[in-house]
């Protein structure tokens, strides 16, 4: 009785060793799958970034994006824009050639929803100097917003092409983040700075026309106290840290809207007018063999960590049939391009604007600073001219 009790008591450890062993190997199995498949959707929404960092760097050297604040979209003057053609999808070689992509500065590539929203509301009679106080921070910092990204982006322009598409949502993202963390210094600073539209009242009473600024004075004892009291209280609203989540919105709005907007631009390509969809197909046709060998190579490691060594052995194997053709499945097959020309220039378009400054109202230091006399609500303006007439006496 005893020999057979301890026979059937080790059966029974046999078969539940077995059964264990098969569940950890399909379990093993199926953390390989979910594994392979977050990799793949990793690999995915990369390189669909990369398409459109390719695709902005492509606009950023084509310089229409609004970066000069006396231009359309944040005043009513057009820019006049050098138009060019850019390299994209270039060869190799020692006569290299490229498909040509352009940036037509038309009436669509010239529209900025948020901007020329800001722009009506300015020229509305009705326009009322707490809401252009307001405007004219998000206005100031997102017209920073796309000058920083307009630099940046031209400068990774001249960078290789390969490089953009491996490594450019890094570095696009590290660039970003800077620009984000100084938006909120810069927000600070305009938050002091645009109080002079406190000092400014809108007289335009006929509903019509464009609104009338005149500075509030003593004459206004009323209008000019309340501006005290506003200075007063958005002094106090900074200190108590209640400007502050108002500030970082302010920010993340900006970006996000700078960042959206500059994928949003129409190109022509091939005599076709196109969005950055078809950039971004490009991308995963023409850099085939290297998204898949930097997909496999995730894949391999995969294996040798979620299967073990003889598993992740067989799938280098499988990689190396598939990558010299044993196994015709052309994954790393190379495809022509289309459309190819000669290399054009990569510097960055010029750009000008026809702007004449508004004559101002000459006053004294004292008058400039008790009734706000500035451009546009900006005191820092009037600081320093008045230090530079200080430093030539």
């Amino acid at each position: 009785m005893s020999e057979s009790s301890d026979t059937s008591a080790m059966d029974e450890k046999k078969k539940e060793s077995t059964s264990s062993n098969k569940g950890d190997f399909f379990s093993s199995i199926g953390g390989f799958i979910l594994l392979v498949v977050i990799i793949f959707v990793c690999i995915i929404v990369y390189y669909t970034e990369s398409g459109l960092i390719l695709y902005a760097c492509k606009l950023a050297q084509s310089n229409i994006l609004p970066t000069d604040v006396h231009c359309t979209p944040y005043t009513d003057s057009a820019p006049n824009i050098q138009p060019i053609k850019t390299n994209i999808f270039a060869t190799g070689g020692e006569s290299p050639l490229s498909m040509k992509l352009s940036f037509p500065y038309n009436e669509y590539n010239s529209k900025n929803y948020i901007l020329d929203m800001f722009r009506e509301y300015k020229n509305d009679p009705r326009s009322n100097f707490l809401a252009n106080y307001l405007i004219s921070m998000i206005e100031t910092v997102t017209q920073f917003n796309y000058s920083a990204l307009n630099k940046g982006l031209d400068m990774l322009n001249g960078l290789p092409e390969i490089i953009l598409v491996i490594f450019g949502p890094v570095i696009v993202a590290f660039m970003t983040t800077i620009i984000y963390i100084i938006d909120h210094f810069y927000l600070i600073y305009l938050w002091f700075a645009q109080m002079g539209w406190f000092f400014k009242t809108n007289t335009n009473d006929s509903g019509t026309g464009n609104p009338k600024w005149e500075e509030v004075t003593f004459v206004s004892p009323f209008n000019y106290w309340c501006a005290v009291w506003l200075v007063i209280l958005f002094i106090i609203l900074f200190f108590c840290s209640i400007a502050l989540p108002v500030i970082s919105i302010f920010a993340a709005f900006s970006m996000a809207w700078c960042i959206f907007s500059c994928v949003t631009y129409k190109a022509e390509m091939g005599d076709k007018i196109i969005s950055a969809l078809p950039i971004i197909r490009d991308v995963f046709k023409y850099y085939k063999s290297t998204i898949m060998g930097i997909f496999s190579f995730f894949v391999i490691v995969s294996a040798f960590s979620k299967l073990g060594t003889i598993p992740g052995l067989f799938s280098i194997l499988v990689l190396c049939l598939i990558y010299f053709g044993i196994i015709s499945i052309g994954l790393f097959n190379q495809i022509n391009k289309n459309n190819l020309s000669p290399l054009v220039s990569d510097k960055q378009a010029k750009k000008t604007c026809s702007f004449k400054e508004p004559t101002k109202q000459k006053h004294g230091l004292l008058y400039n600073l008790m009734f706000g006399g500035q451009n546009d609500g900006s005191i820092t303006k009037e600081i320093k001219e008045i230090g530079k007439k200080l430093s030539r006496n």
